[in-house]
Formats: structure tokens, C-alpha cells, sequence
């Protein structure tokens, strides 16, 4: 028995992301900052505001990093201060061309802080210097939109039950 099928697909244009390529970029900066501080608690150190800049084949990031610093005073009370450290870095991604379709996404893997609170060279002086190192890992994603048409339903005739009968439909 010979049975001829007509396949009726339903597709949908959509836009969507296609992915060009990703690299992770290395910030590695330094600071110092004078403080009234007899102990430092922690410091949290976050990715703040990043601006992209979208060359052929490279992503240049320039941005801050937002740090939190607890610290003990001369009188034993806790206090913070916060601190914006600027940075520039970049990653090379294959095949990247500039354009106005271009999206760039930042994920931030980790960020680490190394620190040595320094006394003062007058030790009459409350303040110190707060000498500290970042370094933070940056997942750069490079996307691209694209208008893609996308199988949505599929739909074969004459169709058959589980028996091998066709099913009309009129």
C-alpha cells in the first residue's frame, strides 16, 4: 500500500541573539587610601558601571569597581567607607566587526581583594594608608541580533492511528 504525506509546517520570524563569541577578560588594578583605621573588618568589592567599546575582532571595557570598606577606628567604632577604582582592560573575540546589532553582556565570575593597612610614617597620626590589589574575571559575551524564521508546528496528511488507519479530514 502506497501512501503519499504533505507535511504543513508553521513557522514564526523571530529576533534573537546569535552568539558571536565570548573571552573572559582579567582586571587587575591598585589603590590607596588614607584612613582613620586601627583594624579593617572586610572589604566587598563589586563590578560597577561598564561602558563597551566594540572593535574589529576585540571588546575594550573600561568601567569602575565599587568597594565597600568596613574598618575599626581609633575609638573602636565600625564605620565604612566607599571607594570607586576605574579600570580598562580588554578581550579579543574571532570574527567580531563593530555595528549597531551588537550586544555585549558581562558576567561577573570573581572579584578579590588583597590588602595591607600601612601605619603612618608620624606615628602621632591616626590615618594609615590602605594599599589594596583587585582582581576580578569578567565573562564577556559578544551577540548579535538576527531575524531567524523557527519551526513552530508540524502537521503530516493524510494521518494515521495507532491501528495504521487513515484519518480524513474534510
Amino acid at each position: 500500500m502506497s501512501t503519499r504525506s504533505n507535511v504543513y509546517l508553521k513557522t514564526e520570524r523571530l529576533k534573537v541573539l546569535k552568539v558571536i563569541g565570548e573571552a573572559v577578560a582579567q582586571v587587575v588594578v591598585e589603590s590607596e587610601t588614607d584612613l582613620k583605621a586601627k583594624k579593617i573588618e572586610k572589604i566587598e568589592a563589586k563590578l560597577g558601571p561598564v561602558t563597551d567599546h566594540v572593535f574589529k575582532d576585540k571588546v575594550v571595557k573600561q568601567g569602575v569597581i565599587i568597594k565597600q570598606i568596613i574598618f575599626v577606628d581609633s575609638r573602636d567604632f565600625l564605620r565604612h567607607a566607599k571607594e570607586e577604582v576605574p579600570f580598562m582592560t580588554s578581550v579579543t573575540i574571532p570574527g567580531l566587526k563593530p555595528g549597531d546589532d551588537i550586544e555585549i553582556q558581562n558576567h561577573l565570575l570573581n572579584i578579590d581583594t588583597d590588602f595591607q593597612l600601612e601605619h603612618a610614617a608620624d606615628s602621632s597620626k591616626e590615618e594609615r594608608k590602605l594599599r589594596q590589589k583587585i582582581v576580578a574575571h569578567i565573562l564577556v559575551k559578544a551577540s548579535q541580533w538576527r531575524q531567524v524564521d523557527v519551526v513552530t508546528d508540524v502537521h503530516l496528511f493524510p494521518r494515521f492511528n495507532s491501528m495504521g488507519r487513515r484519518f480524513c479530514s474534510h
